[in-house]
């Protein structure tokens, strides 16, 4: 019988949580390595090669108030888990059979074929995110873009700066798509039927 899948789960955690803090697409979530993870006394830095504007952000990954959803204790946590099975260089997001094994070997036609380090691809990525909001009864079409989206929307709905909000996710200067996101968020916001008494 199949683990539950406790290695699986803290990857999971941590690829919802990091890519929702750091607005990265599932791409480039896939692409992160060990290597662009500092820990910091703030939490860490991760820096994300943002493919579509070619250049790399470093977003600092701050604690969360609510431990269930602190994406510093889910990261490391999970790569606490990573260490303890020998992968301290690579990729961050690994693949996971349902036996809970790392990165195992896959073939077809007695030929290996995935990413020889077990990289997780950006499909997988966003399946599991998709698993995910589906496990916690959330309604709507969830994708691998709903943690980039997610962090715009919220990010502006706490009143943060549009501007900081493009660097952080790596929006190229003047995006209609962050636009688009500000939008929704603000046409409510800013609605001349807020605070006249109705």
């Amino acid at each position: 019988m199949p683990s539950s899948g406790a290695l699986a789960g803290k990857r999971n955690a941590a690829l919802a949580l990091v890519g929702f803090a750091t607005a990265a697409r599932v791409s480039e979530l896939a692409a992160l390595d060990l290597a662009a993870v500092v820990e910091t006394e703030h939490g860490y830095d991760v820096t994300v090669y943002r493919k579509r504007v070619r250049k790399h952000t470093t977003n600092a990954v701050l604690y969360g108030t609510d431990p269930a959803t602190c994406p510093v204790r889910a990261l490391r946590t999970y790569l606490a888990a990573l260490a303890a099975a020998g992968r301290t260089e690579g990729p961050v997001f690994l693949r996971v059979d349902r036996w809970d094994r790392l990165a195992p070997p896959m073939t077809r036609g007695g030929r290996i074929i995935g990413d020889p380090a077990g990289r997780m691809t950006a499909e997988a990525a966003a399946e599991a995110i998709e698993r995910l909001a589906v496990a916690a009864g959330l309604s709507g079409d969830w994708s691998g873009h709903s943690l980039r989206r997610g962090f715009a929307t919220a990010a502006r709905a706490a009143g943060h700066d549009p501007l900081e909000i493009a660097r952080a996710g790596g929006w190229v200067d003047g995006s209609r798509v962050l636009a688009r996101y500000m939008d929704d968020v603000d046409r409510v916001k800013n609605s001349p039927l807020v605070g006249i008494g109705l």
